[in-house]
């Protein structure tokens, strides 16, 4: 948030100051000017004069707006908005008792209270998770996130949170391999870090352009690969293993083209905000309530989704 800092009655007073210094100036170079080649002294009195010519012409600009740290309003509201998707099981979905729940819900609750504040969850989608970060929209976006190079070029983002790769959804006994789709037509949703990967893959494999069909709905991806309408669904998997669930039709290739590395993203240029958003998550990790959350949802009997943590949090020593 931009703070305009008003007009200061200095700045006032030093134009005036160089109103009068400039006329002052002009009245001496009246003086002297006709004397200059007569006596040595004229020449002192022009250096003095260009001199002051030189200050009245100085402009007195106002001290720079300041920009106010995500972190600093924050902590005066005591509130953080926090962009949520509602749309990717078992990260952030409705369930059926209408109840806003995932992985990333878990998340976002344990951050605002690690960092003293209210949680408010704001909905976001595959594209606004990245616009209401840069509209001020929201504060944080824990929305399932993988950070790209692109992204960073328009967000920043904290430390890796979550680990796993993007494979693909089949119809059961069609294909052995991601390789064997090169070519073919395949589904991903609309933004998704799978598109340029999936693309970058085929070429690296000597194939030709791929054929993507973009939805921004899971559920409608998903009825296309059932249908026949695409040979492939390319997601994160554990997402695709969450819509997959239950249904014998369905199998996701081993392995998978494009790693992933969930970021929270937070507004660019705000390394203070960004730093506390680190410790948070950092806090969590040994508190023991990010491993908590993680087998809530991934690990053991009871989890809708069975996924091993696939990585280690970074830690920095006090």
């Amino acid at each position: 948030m931009k703070i305009e800092e008003p007009a200061r009655p200095r700045a006032a007073t030093g134009s005036a100051r160089g109103r009068a210094l400039l006329l002052g100036a002009n009245s001496i170079f009246k003086g002297v000017e006709s004397t200059i080649m007569k006596t040595p002294s004229a020449v002192a009195i022009l250096v003095f004069a260009t001199s002051l010519l030189l200050s009245a012409c100085q402009i007195v600009v106002p001290a720079a707006a300041t920009k106010q740290s995500t972190y600093d309003r924050v902590m005066a509201e005591q509130v953080v908005r926090i962009g949520v998707r509602n749309d990717n099981p078992p990260m952030s979905f409705i369930d059926d008792d209408g109840n806003w729940v995932g992985f990333d819900v878990d998340l976002a609750n344990a951050m605002a209270e690690q960092l003293g504040v209210r949680p408010e969850l704001i909905q976001v989608d595959g594209t606004t998770r990245i616009s209401f970060l840069q509209e001020g929209r929201v504060d944080l976006s824990i929305a399932s996130m993988n950070h790209t190079r692109k992204r960073d070029d328009a967000i920043d983002f904290s430390i890796t949170y979550f680990w796993d790769n993007q494979s693909f959804l089949i119809r059961k006994d069609r294909y052995n391999s991601i390789d064997e789709l090169i070519g073919q037509k395949v589904a991903a949703n609309a933004g998704s870090s799978a598109i340029p990967s999936w693309q970058a893959y085929s070429a690296a494999a000597g194939g030709p352009e791929p054929e993507i069909v973009e939805f921004n709905d899971k559920l409608a991806a998903m009825q296309a690969l059932r249908d026949g309408a695409v040979e492939g669904y390319t997601e994160d998997n554990i997402t695709l293993l969450a819509l997959a669930a239950g249904d014998p039709n369905l199998e996701l290739l081993p392995g998978g083209h494009n790693p992933v590395q969930f970021g929270i993203g937070v507004p660019v240029d705000d390394s203070q905000w960004r730093d506390q958003v680190n410790y948070a998550l950092q806090e969590l990790w040994k508190n023991g309530t990010y491993q908590q959350i993680y087998d809530k949802w991934f690990v053991g009997p009871d989890a809708p989704i069975q996924l091993p943590l696939g990585g280690q949090m970074e830690i920095w020593p006090d």
